[in-house]
């Protein structure tokens, strides 16, 4: 039979079982063993074992439940709770107030969870009272904290970039280095738009009504430099070679914990609320990797990914044009698929594509990962969309937080042309790790 027959065959199979409601994971395994089958006889199941074990068996995957629970613990200690009202103290004199508050505390705590739901739903839960309490207008309260949650999965450590590093072979801890400067960009673009939207605030109140005097800046800026020294030490110790990001991760847990346990932020309840939560959001992303490596094992036993990696390289498109074919093809399934799924889906038949085409496997990463930030905010299944109606406990929320959020789509758009017209940015602080 045919690749192209049996490739939409299975992916048929694929996105009826995701529409049926079945778990992602379940759905990629699941085509996957009917692929195995139908392609031979049953036997050819034994090796599936043995490609599910060693998918979840690798030392860069162990950092992930690390930085999990490292956000965990700085969430329920309130750490970062006192960053962000210590953040609105500093920041509440600047056009959009407590909407650059939000920017920056999500740019902040993305460099400590490495997942954008966290992100949002962190910052959200403590933002959103404040600013409805002040007047602010909904769609600006749900985009700011929607497109700037979406850095966590940018900002390292990124969840996303350890598993697309696992995937392609790459070095997590230069996929890191390269995320940094494009994350400062897309704070830095959040930070200029919401200026310039917001140079007129009317009916907004700004000021909480604290007095900045200096021993309130002084407490203020010193409830900052704990997630600062955090951040400090796991990029720090990554660029400097004194660790690997698995390392890093460990560092941070220690470090988190002890500086916890100085603002007496650490409780029993606190530490096995962590602790669950970090079970629980591993469990999860290690069953979609099982799932993606048995699907993956169908597409090379098939031969589907060399056929597909044939064809292209025969049809010859250009660089550009096959860039603009994988954001296409990226901002449709966006709207159908929640980003981490989207990348185990397309990465197991892009990445060939991609080294075939010449494509720096580092650069290539970071570009997906601002297109999967991209389907965070996309409806209709955006998952940061539905995070940020939870928190606003408003069934009929939903119009003002997409109308919020399309800015943003479109700002991260303009992220992927820059990176696309000036490859250096990313690749500039990988190259001068030690």
């Amino acid at each position: 039979m045919e690749w192209y027959i049996l490739f939409i065959f299975y992916t048929i199979i694929l996105f009826l079982l995701l529409f049926s409601g079945y778990w992602v994971p379940f759905a990629l395994g699941t085509t996957g063993l009917i692929g195995l089958i139908f392609i031979s006889d049953i036997t050819i199941l034994q090796g599936v074992g043995d490609a599910a074990w060693n998918s979840v068996n690798s030392f860069t995957l162990t950092s992930i439940p690390l930085f999990i629970l490292m956000g965990e613990i700085i969430l329920h200690s309130g750490l970062s709770n006192r960053f962000f009202h210590s953040t609105s103290f500093l920041l509440k004199k600047v056009p959009g107030g407590l909407l650059q508050t939000n920017i920056i505390t999500s740019a902040f705590f993305s460099a400590i969870s490495g997942s954008s739901l966290a992100t949002v739903a962190t910052v959200g839960s403590v933002a959103y009272p404040e600013l409805r309490k002040r007047n602010y207008s909904k769609p600006k309260i749900y985009g700011s904290l929607g497109g700037g949650g979406s850095l966590g999965i940018l900002i390292p450590p990124s969840i996303p970039l350890i598993i697309y590093g696992s995937m392609v072979k790459e070095s997590v801890g230069r996929l890191f280095m390269a995320a940094i400067v494009p994350g400062i960009i897309a704070t830095l673009i959040f930070i200029i738009f919401i200026i310039l939207t917001n140079i007129k605030m009317d009916n907004v109140k700004v000021d909480g009504g604290e007095k900045a005097t200096t021993t309130r800046i002084l407490k203020s800026i010193a409830d900052l430099l704990p997630m600062i020294g955090i951040i400090v030490l796991i990029t720090g110790s990554i660029f400097m070679g004194f660790a690997t990001p698995t390392e890093a991760a460990g560092l941070g847990v220690v470090f988190a914990l002890g500086v916890s346990f100085i603002y007496r932020g650490v409780t029993f309840e606190n530490l096995n609320n962590a602790l669950k939560n970090t079970i629980r959001i591993t469990s999860m992303v290690l069953f979609i990797v099982i799932g993606a490596q048995i699907l993956t094992y169908l597409l090379v036993k098939s031969g589907i990914n060399r056929a597909l990696t044939t064809w292209i390289t025969d049809i010859d498109p250009s660089a550009i044009t096959f860039i603009i074919i994988i954001i296409v093809i990226y901002l449709i399934l966006g709207c159908l698929i929640d980003g981490l799924s989207l990348m185990f889906l397309t990465i197991p038949i892009l990445w060939p594509l991609t080294e075939a085409m010449g494509f720096d496997a580092i650069w290539f990463g970071i570009l997906l990962v601002i297109l999967i930030e991209i389907s965070q905010i996309t409806p209709p299944v955006g998952m940061n969309l539905f995070v940020l109606q939870g928190i606003s406990k408003d069934d009929n929320s939903l119009p003002d937080i997409i109308k919020g959020n399309l800015p943003y789509f479109f700002l991260y758009l303009l992220l992927a042309v820059i990176i696309i017209l000036f490859p250096e940015l990313v690749m500039w602080l990988p190259s001068k790790m030690l």
